[in-house]
């Protein structure tokens, strides 16, 4: 007897896999992932599920921080010609 495998819409491969419904879709066109269309919907078998999950590491989030040298502030900085609070403050060598 064929063995029943429970049908997954996108949304639900891409919460599962923890990554975007897109990504999902494009590995359905590349051909990383089988699924199956039923009427105008697209759904997975479990199954695949599992087996790509077994394959599948999601991309490390890359951030990018620019760093900028420290600025070196001087009598003649504008932030310290301010008057008011802290208008008393020299600069020392």
């Amino acid at each position: 007897m064929a063995e029943l495998d429970n049908l997954l819409s996108v949304r639900q491969v891409a919460f599962i896999l923890k990554v975007h419904p897109l990504t999902i879709r494009r590995y359905i066109r590349e051909g990383k992932l089988k699924a199956l269309r039923v009427g105008r919907n697209v759904r997975i078998k479990e199954s695949a599920v599992t087996e790509i999950s077994r394959e599948f590491q999601p991309m490390p989030r890359q951030i990018f921080i620019k760093l900028r040298p420290a600025k070196v502030f001087t009598e003649y900085d504008p932030l310290l010609r301010l008057k008011g609070i802290g208008a008393g403050l020299k600069i020392t060598s």
